[in-house]
């Protein structure tokens, strides 16, 4: 495999990296010194005809509506007998009406790229994820309560500007 090989597929495992990439905001000799791959000028200017190739990133909104639900728990650990149906299932794991946690839904146009910006802007605010999917027209994220409202903010946020 060539430098120029390496340095594209070092990058796709750091969408950081690919994403200020298409952004164009990269230094390249500060990136390829980071990759630390080879001669850190090839691997520049790999990145830069890396970088040329890509697409741009653009700014998408969605049409979805956002609401907060609180009151959200695990099924066996915050309630013992759920009274509603299950808010999100996964493998067995079920999370249901009545608990100290808060979901944040987005219903309409959403897909796993955005539920992907939403966890990523969550975690830049250091708000924990209990809980995430996305299926059809919803998306969801299980934060605890106290942290529920800069949840809710983060998710209308990407909904109305996503870059892609």
């Amino acid at each position: 495999m060539s430098l120029a090989a390496d340095a594209r597929d070092a990058v796709r495992k750091r969408p950081f990296l690919l994403a200020a990439l298409r952004a164009g905001v990269v230094n390249y000799s500060a990136a390829a010194a980071y990759l630390d791959i080879g001669d850190e000028e090839t691997v520049a200017a790999a990145l830069r005809r890396f970088a040329a190739d890509l697409p741009e990133l653009e700014a998408a909104s969605h049409d979805a509506t956002v609401t907060m639900r609180s009151g959200i728990g695990l099924v066996g650990e915050d309630v013992d007998d759920p009274d509603g149906e299950a808010v999100l299932s996964v493998s067995g794991v079920e999370l249901a009406p009545s608990g100290p946690l808060t979901a944040i839904i987005a219903e309409g146009e959403v897909d796993a790229k955005l539920l992907g910006v939403v966890l990523s802007r969550l975690a830049a605010e250091s708000v924990v994820v209990d809980a995430a999917g996305v299926a059809g027209d919803a998306l969801l994220v299980v934060v605890p309560r106290r942290q529920g409202a800069t949840a809710l903010q983060i998710v209308e946020d990407a909904v109305d500007v996503t870059y892609v």
